[in-house]
Order: structure tokens, then sequence, then C-alpha cells
């Protein structure tokens, strides 16, 4: 019977194994595909980083629009309170004036023929010096103002003219513009320089102005109140 005898003349370093994937194949392979997924991933990363610094500049952009927006709205509604101020003002002044044409008018025709007016002075009280009216707050808060002041000199040939021009004064169209009127005392005298003349001087105290602001309109009938919907 005959012995096989195998011999192996190879060296450690020279032997293969028996496996048909080589380790130095396999070894860089995976080194390669290590690299290529971290490669993917950074660019995945900065890919994100991109976009969430982009969505960020939108968003600061958005942001700051949006303030530009915020402020303009509050110039806007600055601006609609001070005209809405500006008009209750100039409202006020308008529902505080006192038109005196159509009362001069009328005093004029009612000027008896024996009498002549010789001075008709219609003046406000003079504000003392370095104190102005506060338009603002007559305007809001009603107050009113020195009436107006007519002074009225003339002559006559009959007393009781005068005393039908006082009454002129007093009422018909006269009486919106002016609340009273009188001879001061001492002021019907006789005329010396024309005899059976006599002189007179009347003054009347003109309506008060009151800034007042205009009335809110009533809710409608039927309108939903500030604070909800119509209750039952």
């Amino acid at each position: 019977m005959s012995r096989l005898v195998h011999v192996n003349l190879l060296l450690d370093d020279e032997r293969r194994g028996h496996s048909p994937i080589r380790a130095r194949v396999m070894v860089p392979m995976f080194a390669i595909l290590a690299l290529a997924g971290v490669a993917v991933w950074a660019g995945l990363a900065l890919l994100s980083n991109a976009m969430l610094f982009a969505g960020n500049a939108r968003a600061e952009e958005q942001i700051s629009e949006q303030g530009q927006t915020v402020k303009r709205y509050e110039a806007v509604v600055a601006r609609k309170a001070a005209l809405e101020s500006e008009n209750a003002q100039l409202d006020a002044f308008l529902r505080g004036r006192v038109v005196f044409g159509p009362a001069l008018a009328a005093i004029a025709g009612s000027v008896p023929e024996n009498t002549a007016l010789a001075r008709l002075d219609l003046s406000y009280p003079a504000v003392p010096s370095g104190r102005a009216p506060a338009p603002r707050g007559a305007a809001g808060k009603g107050a009113a103002v020195p009436a107006a002041t007519l002074r009225i000199l003339g002559s006559t040939t009959r007393p009781h003219d005068v005393e039908d021009l006082v009454a002129a004064i007093r009422g018909g169209a006269a009486t919106n513009a002016f609340v009273s009127a009188s001879v001061p005392p001492g002021s019907f005298r006789a005329d010396i320089a024309a005899p059976g003349s006599f002189r007179f001087e009347i003054v009347a105290t003109g309506a008060p102005r009151s800034f007042k602001p205009a009335p809110k309109p009533a809710p409608r009938r039927g309108a939903p109140a500030a604070g909800g919907g119509i209750r039952p």
C-alpha cells in the first residue's frame, strides 16, 4: 500500500486562503465605500445647512418686512388720530362760531327814521399778554370764551326810539347773536350842539361761544353692540 506524502514548500507569506474573496481586494473596497459614505453624508449636511440658512434669511426678511408694515400701520393710525383731533377742533370751532352779519343787518333795518347811528363797534375782550387761548382744551371740554360786545353810538330826536332800538336788538333776527342790550346809566343825554336832539349809547352782549364737540351719532336700531352680537 502506497503512502502519499504532501510537502508544502510555500513560505508563510506566500500562502493563499481558500476563500474566493481576497482581503487585499475587500479592504480597499470597504475603504472606498466608507469614504463615499462620508462624502455623501457631508454633502447632505452641507445641503441641509444651506437650506437652513436660506430659510433663516427668508424668515429674517419677512420679519423685517412685517416690521416695516407695522411701522407704516402705526404711522397711519397716528396720522388718522391727528386728523380726527384736528377735525374735531375745526368742528367745535364751527359750532362755536357766532355770525353777526344777519343780526347787524336786522339792527340796521330797525333804526327809526328820527335816529342816526354815528358809530358801531363790535369787539371781543383782549387776551392778556403772554396768555394765549387753549383751543384744544376748549374744544375738548366745551369751555366757553368771552363773548363779543356791541357798542352803538347815535343821536335821536325822540327818546322812545332808543327803547325801540334796544327792543329790536333783544328780539327778532338779532337774538341768535346777542343775548342782552341796554342803555348804560348816564349815556342818554341832551345834545348841546343840536337843540332838541339827544345822544345815546347802547351796549349789547353777544352770545357766548362754546366750543363743544359734535355729539356722537346714536347707534342704529338693531346694530350689534360693541362687545358682542345682538341680544334677543
